[in-house]
């Protein structure tokens, strides 16, 4: 519980780091396709620090402390580091390879949906019926979002559009690392009994 806490204050700090370093940290760490194209790599994680406007800021570290909250049985022996990492590369790589038009992009939200995610399948697969009802709620809101896009408020609130397919990659992105994260233990079980 404490680990959970220190990463999530560390998580918040750093976004608040960046946001007061602005416009210079965007220029270093947003995602610039073009950018990436020229081997700046780290921009597929870095971006995810990334806010347009203190709302977006406030926004994505409310969003992460109540996912956390919501999800605390499910990440209070789990180390946040790899998710976010998996997760902010996976949006990344979708969007440079999916989205070329997508020139240039910030925030975590995408992670967010990450972790939402991996928080559902987490307690789905530990028979919790929270996560069932959690998980028609994620499901209803990335279909809202790809139907009829971003409400206006949210677009208002930050300033700037609102990539909603970063949700939705976010969102698969948690899956995967749910059922490799399940596929590494079950195949180190075999291991140990095969021994």
């Amino acid at each position: 519980m404490s680990k959970l806490l220190i990463e999530t204050t560390l998580y918040s700090l750093i976004c608040f780091a960046i946001y007061f370093t602005e416009p210079q940290a965007s220029e270093w760490l947003a995602y610039y396709h073009t950018g990436i194209s020229q081997f700046e790599l780290w921009r597929l994680i870095t971006a995810t620090f990334c806010h347009t406007n203190f709302n977006h800021l406030v926004m994505n570290v409310a969003g992460l402390i109540i996912t956390l909250a919501l999800f605390i049985d499910s990440f209070k022996n789990t180390t946040l580091l790899p998710l976010i990492i998996f997760s902010s590369l996976f949006i990344g790589l979708a969007l440079y390879f999916l989205e070329p038009n997508v020139l240039w992009y910030v925030g975590f939200s995408g992670v967010l949906h990450g972790l939402f995610s991996y928080g559902v399948i987490s307690d789905i697969h530990n028979k919790d019926k929270w996560g069932i009802i959690l998980g028609v709620g994620l499901v209803a809101k990335i279909a809202y979002e790809q139907f009829f896009g971003a409400q206006q408020n949210t677009i208002e609130l930050i300033g700037a559009p609102v990539l909603v397919n970063a949700h939705l990659y976010g969102a698969i992105a948690g899956f995967v690392f749910y059922f490799m994260k399940l596929l590494k233990t079950t195949l180190l079980n075999k291991f140990e009994k095969a021994q």
